[in-house]
């Protein structure tokens, strides 16, 4: 399927989802947003799919929604071709994080600035590995607006009330390594290290078992909103099915032949 907006690529069970508009940063737009969500159903439908690495082209993550955009529905400019958020915000958001609709475990690989809603997808995604010259913020109350994509949703739920709130309430920007302090992204790796870091963490991914893999991201998001017995009862049965699976035989058979094993997703 062919994109403008945005790139995939596919090696060895990772797919890899970029943001392709350089010029603007990776600035997003509705137009762009409409694409991830066609890519998200394409890899949906993508039985060898055994992680997602979402990033950016050139030399930024995302700056967040397109700025002339952003200057339109505010009533700033009235520039005919700027693009608009087509609908309620809630729309726009939507289209994005469709991501989280996907099966399969997510990497935002920050490669560069993640500012605003761009921060906000990346915290959409279950892990993040950052570069470690990005710049990252939730700048939207330096704009004027209230934060939006999920940002409220997100950022309390990662690193605490308390800290969520110095950062929407400043709006300031932070470098990566206190990103990783406060646990905003999993990893930091120096730039000519960082390709590796990215996609050695994939490779461990989509080495493993993709049916309990996938189990196990649904049961983690499940967790949070079901009491311990309920949790429970939902391990016993899907450990209860994956006893049944060949991989779980060649798992125990790797294990004691004291070799790797070989997942085929059956």
């Amino acid at each position: 399927m062919a994109y403008e907006h945005i790139r995939i690529t596919r090696e060895d069970g990772i797919v890899t989802l970029a943001f392709n508009r350089p010029e603007t940063r990776n600035a997003m737009t509705p137009a762009m947003g409409d694409e991830v969500v066609r890519a998200v159903e394409e890899i949906r439908g993508d039985a060898a799919a055994r992680v997602l690495v979402l990033t950016g082209t050139g030399k930024a993550f995302s700056s967040g929604g397109d700025l002339s955009m952003i200057a339109r529905d505010t009533g700033v400019s009235a520039e005919s071709g700027a693009p608009s958020m087509q609908g309620s915000p809630r729309d726009f958001y939507l289209r994005y994080l469709s991501i989280r609709n996907l099966p399969i475990p997510t990497i935002a690989a920050i490669n560069g600035h993640a500012i605003g809603a761009g921060l906000c997808i990346a915290l959409a995604c279950d892990l993040r590995v950052a570069v470690a010259d990005a710049k990252m913020g939730m700048t939207f109350t330096k704009l004027g607006i209230h934060p939006g994509m999920g940002a409220t949703y997100f950022l309390p739920r990662l690193i605490g009330t308390a800290r969520a709130c110095e950062l929407f309430f400043t709006g300031r920007v932070f470098d990566a390594a206190e990103a990783e302090r406060l646990g905003i992204v999993n990893r930091v790796a120096p730039r000519e290290q960082f390709d590796a870091a990215v996609h050695g963490l994939a490779r461990e991914i989509a080495a493993a078992a993709p049916i309990p893999v996938r189990m196990v991201k649904k049961a983690i998001y499940r967790g949070g909103e079901h009491t311990l017995d309920d949790m429970l009862d939902y391990e016993s049965l899907n450990q209860g099915i994956t006893f049944t699976t060949a991989d779980a035989r060649e798992g125990v058979t790797a294990i004691m032949e004291k070799r790797e094993p070989k997942f085929s997703g059956r």
